[in-house]
């Protein structure tokens, strides 16, 4: 990943940043006609990856680590309050930062996976199973990224029981003027773990996404999940960029 120079250090826009950088995850979260806050130094892009009503709550920076911390450090003391998260490259000092959130990594695949013996029992989940998805989620990854109903989820996809009941689940997600997928919500019931469901979700999953944008397809990682790290590579993803998301305390 490299982040180009650039001369100015005001408010750039989403096509502004692509031209400067081939960060996959910046990719896999912004396009060209993206409006967002965001700003540029030499080294480094700093941009709001928040909610529609408050997108500057939550600021991703990218780049070489020196750089992002002079540039959090810049877009920190133009504001009146801190956001609620920072996310930037493990490794970098964000001033004013109360807590580590996570620590987490970013995962790509280049090339379809090998076959999965579970795969040819993944089928599509449509939207009225939102709520049996919301269940599965909640019971086996309550911090899943990716709701049922949101709008950036192309695709849900599971596995079912014989008996009809949702035991398996992931989503592709494509966000709104990106070509990237990446996938997300990927969860295994606890009854029905160490049976290679979650990698054939996965690998079908993957297998879509990289049909639509032959170039990659991304995921997110939460670095202590060692048991789908080893999922994830076996299926052929690699650790590409690890990320540190630290909190401030806006109270």
């Amino acid at each position: 990943m490299t982040v180009n120079v650039y001369a100015g250090t005001g408010p750039c826009t989403g096509a502004e940043i692509l031209a400067a950088t081939d960060d996959l995850w910046t990719r896999s979260v912004i396009g060209p006609s993206w409006t967002g806050p965001g700003r540029l130094l030499p080294g480094a892009v700093c941009y709001g990856t928040g909610t529609p009503d408050e997108p500057d709550g939550s600021l991703t920076a990218i780049g070489d680590p020196h750089a992002v911390a002079e540039l959090v450090a810049r877009v920190l003391a133009d504001r009146a309050e801190p956001p609620y998260l920072v996310t930037v490259p493990r490794g970098t000092e964000v001033p004013g930062a109360q807590s580590t959130a996570q620590e987490w990594e970013l995962l790509a695949l280049h090339d379809a996976p090998p076959p999965q013996p579970a795969e040819e029992r993944v089928v599509p989940v449509t939207m009225e199973a939102g709520a049996e998805i919301t269940a599965l989620l909640t019971a086996a990854s309550p911090e899943h990224s990716v709701r049922p109903g949101a709008p950036e989820a192309e695709l849900w996809a599971g596995i079912r029981n014989p008996d009809g009941t949702l035991i398996a689940v992931g989503a592709m997600v494509r966000k709104p003027g990106t070509a990237l997928r990446s996938l997300a919500s990927i969860a295994t019931a606890p009854a029905h773990r160490g049976r290679g469901l979650a990698a054939a979700v996965t690998a079908q999953l993957a297998r879509r996404a990289l049909q639509r944008d032959p170039s990659c397809c991304v995921l997110a990682l939460d670095s202590t999940n060692h048991n789908a790290r080893r999922v994830y590579h076996r299926l052929g993803f690699r650790t590409v960029q690890e990320f540190t998301t630290v909190e401030f305390d806006t109270w």
